[in-house]
């Protein structure tokens, strides 16, 4: 066993070169048996245990700094840096983040979640170490997905012509658009840049310059030649703008990575390496099935099935349904996403309305405001993605989609607590950071019901709408006789759940923590008034006043950050109108949150049923 005497890179680099591979098969089977326990990302680091083996084989971290864009592939690279005897606790409350995190090893140079973010980073530390006179390279890992986003564009056309000391190190998975790039980059590097096709054109350029008019003959076939390989080869083309440029390079190769790196080590400047590599490498079932096996559920290794399906149906499920029946009745809707079709419940609506489909890449911002475009232009988009990543087109849903009051509809999937990924991917924000925007509609639903009928008036509504929910099963209309949600929803009309006899007691708060509000109150026979916000903006104001001053106390319950958020918002309509009342928010604190389960985070921040409990009966009693 080799990986039982590996505990820093100083312990890799003590084995030959052959021994690698043997190296890399017991930590492949090392990550499977971990994640089909834990869950995690799965395919992307199967792919990359060769490369990451090698660069820290060849190289010397933390000197010379490993920067992983995304940070989902870095299983191998925590294995190698002392972190082997806690990858049991990964992804688990109080164990290993998924993601780099600098507080767990000096070899985690960043901490990272988000796509396209490393080219940037990579060439802040590669600066300053020109500017501190520092020593070591900068080693930025990017995937070809990842190099879909703007951000990475960005940070490519600054570097290019800086002459800056640094690699990139482009990893090619065969996924997205990488795979024809990559068929067409290798081809071309096998035949335009041979040395035996480079002599033919020499003579040819010969022969044709003894001709009549020759310089300009051979004028006309350079132009031409370049203007075809900047077309088809991504090599030339980062050529052309100043950077080196070597590969493809088989990433499951050893001695092409070794022989390849070794030689990119003695040059300086700006250097790109493509490394070809398979996602879910060691794992045929991952291999056949690389977008499920992504990110995962724990599963059983023998048939690569889930271990627990899921209780019922999730609102990502619910958002693709709804938006299928609305298009089936109307051929102005059409849905977009930024690389998570399947993550937001739009696989099948992709399947049916394959011209109204929308998969723009790791591009957020650009989702926004080409929706923003079909929307004034008669259509009616729908904009699906998570609530952390929401975050990356901040602007354009100010400047583009609020400031011209455009049709476009926002479906906020993973809003609220998010398991397992940690701080990097919570969608605890989005209220506080929407609501202060002009124009704009943001609805939250508790049960399907209530969901479906958000959707319908969302279409009604012209204007920007949002519909935010949780990464969570829905929960069946259990509460009934409750009444936790209206049997007609209107944008901007509060629902009253139940009325106190004694109107001393009042809470109010939205979506599913509700029903765990309704059975808090039942279980300790509390007589208090219940108010459903439905709509977040606008506001029932008048529904809030009348409740507020019936009451003697209030308590505003909401899963997002307090700061900012519904109660703020609360707050102020109390300041306008001069109430003087005793408030309590019970929100999430002013904090990034750890990794856990959803169902531990809700614990830890008593917004599970039991610390509701607690709560209701600390404030009320």
């Amino acid at each position: 066993m080799y990986i039982e005497n590996i505990n820093s890179p100083l312990d890799l680099k003590k084995l030959k070169k052959e021994e690698l591979p043997l190296l890399a098969a017991e930590i492949r089977d090392f990550i499977i048996k971990t994640v089909s326990n834990n869950g995690g990302h799965l395919g992307s680091n199967l792919g990359v245990v060769d490369l990451t083996i090698v660069l820290h084989y060849l190289f010397d971290s933390p000197k010379d700094a490993f920067i992983f864009d995304v940070g989902h592939q870095t299983y191998t690279h925590k294995i190698l840096t002392g972190r082997k005897d806690k990858f049991h606790t990964l992804r688990a409350y109080g164990g290993i983040s998924g993601f780099p995190k600098r507080c767990e090893s000096e070899h985690d140079i960043e901490e990272t979640g988000h796509a396209s973010t490393s080219l940037s980073f990579a060439y802040g530390v590669a600066k300053a170490k020109n500017i501190l006179v520092g020593s070591g390279e900068v080693i930025a890992i990017i995937g070809d997905g990842a190099m879909t986003g703007g951000m990475a564009l960005e940070a490519m056309n600054n570097i290019a012509h800086t002459n800056t000391d640094m690699i990139i190190v482009l990893n090619n998975n065969e996924m997205s658009i990488g795979k024809n790039i990559g068929a067409i980059s290798k081809f071309l590097n096998a035949t335009l840049n041979d040395i035996l096709i480079q002599e033919a054109s020499y003579k040819v350029k010969d022969l044709v310059s003894a001709l009549p008019f020759g310089d300009i003959a051979n004028e006309i076939i350079d132009r031409g030649k370049g203007a075809i390989r900047s077309f088809v080869a991504p090599g030339i083309a980062f050529r052309e703008l100043g950077f080196k440029y070597f590969g493809p390079v088989d990433g499951h190769n050893y001695e092409e990575l070794i022989s390849t790196f070794e030689k990119i080590k003695q040059i300086n400047g700006p250097r790109i390496i493509q490394v070809n590599t398979i996602k879910g490498k060691g794992y045929e079932i991952a291999e056949k099935n690389p977008s499920k096996f992504h990110g995962i559920a724990p599963f059983d290794i023998e048939t690569g099935e889930t271990k627990s399906k899921p209780s019922g149906k999730t609102f990502s499920f619910i958002a693709g349904e709804s938006i299928i029946e609305a298009a089936k009745e109307n051929k102005n809707i059409v849905a977009i996403t930024a690389a998570m079709e399947s993550g937001t419940g739009l696989t099948e609506f992709a399947k049916i309305f394959k011209d109204r489909f929308f998969d723009v890449g790791i591009a957020e911002q650009h989702s926004i405001t080409f929706a923003v475009g079909l929307a004034e232009s008669g259509l009616i988009p729908f904009v699906c993605l998570y609530s952390t990543f929401l975050q990356r087109g901040y602007d354009q849903i100010i400047h583009d989609a609020c400031i011209m009051n455009a049709n476009v509809k926002f479906m906020i999937d993973r809003a609220g607590l998010v398991p397992e990924d940690g701080d990097t991917h919570q969608g605890v924000f989005d209220i506080s950071f929407l609501r202060i925007i002009p124009n704009i509609v943001i609805m939250s639903p508790v049960f399907e019901e209530d969901f479906k009928a958000m959707v319908k008036k969302s279409i009604e509504h012209k204007g920007p709408t949002v519909i935010r929910y949780n990464k969570s099963a829905v929960r069946e209309n259990e509460n009934n006789k409750e009444n936790i949600i209206a049997s007609d929803f209107e944008i901007g009309k509060a629902h009253i759940v139940r009325e106190s006899e004694s109107k001393k007691n009042c809470i109010i708060s939205y979506g599913q923590t509700l029903i765990d509000i309704v059975d808090a109150v039942n279980e300790i026979n509390l007589d208090a008034s219940i108010l459903n916000l439905s709509t977040l903006k606008p506001l029932d104001e008048k529904t809030i006043i009348d409740f507020i001053n019936k009451s003697d106390k209030i308590l505003i319950i909401e899963e997002n950050i307090k700061k900012g958020g519904i109660g703020s918002a609360i707050l102020e309509i109390m300041a306008d109108n001069e109430i003087l009342k005793p408030v309590k928010i019970h929100a999430l604190p002013d904090k990034f949150f750890e990794v856990a389960t959803r169902n531990k985070l809700l614990e830890l921040y008593k917004l599970d049923k039991n610390g509701l409990k607690e709560i209701i009966s600390e404030y009320f009693n």
